[in-house]
């Protein structure tokens, strides 16, 4: 019974250590396109499915929202300082925030209703943050410009 529990121990944190270097060269890394101006992301990415305003707490913070199929892109004037997503590092809409802290591992700040992680910096420092649900479930993924 011990060596089955060990088995599945292993089986389930294989894929959590291929998540140690997160960010680091990786051109699949969703948070190189925070930073991207229009003319990039139109050429990256095409035109977007739809686009939406958001209304900050105060003038400056309004964002316009491009939707793509796996994210959203906030732009602020001309550039990507937010990203929405689906999944990133392993964490998926709808998973347990317990699950969180299990696939990031150090690092991770629980807060009220939401976690955040730091992310290895490009020009700017990077956040991820989890939004939790009620049920404590994860209700949106953002990535973004923590110095914004």
């Amino acid at each position: 019974m011990r060596r089955i529990a060990v088995l599945l121990l292993v089986c389930y944190a294989l894929p959590l250590w291929a998540q140690e270097n997160l960010g680091e060269g990786n051109d699949r890394d969703p948070n190189t396109a925070i930073g991207l101006t229009l003319a990039m992301v139109y050429a990256r990415f095409g035109i977007p499915e739809s686009v939406y305003a958001v209304r900050g707490a105060e003038e400056w913070q309004d964002d316009v929202v491009f939707v793509y199929n796996d994210w959203d892109l906030y732009i602020y004037r001309d550039r990507v300082w937010q990203l929405g997503l689906k999944s990133a590092y392993g964490i998926n809409l709808g998973d347990p925030g317990g699950v969180v802290s299990l696939t990031l591992g150090e690092g991770v700040q629980a807060y009220t209703g939401y976690l955040l992680y730091p992310l290895p910096s490009r020009s700017w420092p990077l956040q991820l943050r989890i939004n939790l649900d009620a049920a404590g479930k994860v209700a949106a993924i953002f990535i973004y410009r923590s110095d914004f």
